[in-house]
């Protein structure tokens, strides 16, 4: 090809959600903007449930951000991802505790493991169901505020 008929392809480079997690989940939050946060604290609750359930997500760090994932999940991932972890954030009390070893006494006070069984299940049903890295990725793609 040549002249005015050339056409040139030019590579747009693929965002990867779990690259752009790992390079801000080792910054300091409070210095992310809304759309980092809530996809640090989405990516965050997909890691920590997948590989220890509920009970894991609230009793170590990962429940640190729960908060800003049941905000950011609406606009991701959608309403059954919010009301999923919300049922879950409520087995907690009625003010959810954002202190790590709060959760993790709370965790260990009450008899949780029945409910914990029946929501990991439902969010194992919700991943197999939803592409969420496809959707995450695809939102990285039209916010570029998200992977500064």
């Amino acid at each position: 090809m040549t002249g005015r008929s050339a056409r040139y392809l030019v590579a747009v480079p693929q965002v990867d959600v779990w690259d752009v997690y790992a390079n801000l989940s080792g910054r300091d939050l409070s210095t992310l903007n809304d759309e980092q946060r809530g996809l640090v604290a989405v990516c965050d609750l997909r890691q920590e449930v997948n590989s220890g359930g509920f009970d894991s997500y609230f009793r170590y760090w990962g429940g640190n951000s729960a908060l800003d994932a049941a905000v950011a999940l609406q606009g991701l991932l959608g309403q059954d991802w919010v009301d999923l972890l919300k049922e879950a954030m409520d087995l907690l009390g009625p003010e959810y505790p954002i202190a790590q070893p709060a959760r993790e006494n709370l965790v260990d006070a009450r008899d949780l493991d029945d409910q914990f069984e029946d929501l990991d299940n439902r969010f194992y049903a919700l991943e197999s169901s939803t592409d969420a890295d496809a959707r995450l990725n695809e939102y990285l793609s039209i916010t570029p505020q998200a992977t500064a």
